[in-house]
């Protein structure tokens, strides 16, 4: 549970700097159709980028049962980003 709350303060602020820094206005803007329309979503941000962080962490320590923090961690990062 503490690696899920981890996981999602990280997501949280990556995706909050995404915001500051216009990568998420650029994405939305010139991102094709299924981009664009994730990129207007923050739960669909915040799942994808914690699905992605936790590829590598799996990838790295070859502990497979990480994979399903995602699960977890997207309606926290959600709440954490408003």
């Amino acid at each position: 549970m503490i690696a899920a709350v981890m996981v999602a303060c990280v997501v949280a602020f990556v995706l909050l700097l995404a915001n500051k820094l216009g990568i998420i206005e650029y994405l939305q803007v010139h991102g094709d159709k299924i981009i664009s329309k994730m990129a207007h979503c923050n739960f669909c941000m915040s799942f994808w980028t914690s699905v992605l962080m936790m590829i590598v962490i799996v990838a790295v320590t070859d502990e497979c049962s990480l994979i399903a923090i995602p699960i977890i961690s997207t309606p926290i990062a959600r709440i954490l980003m408003l």
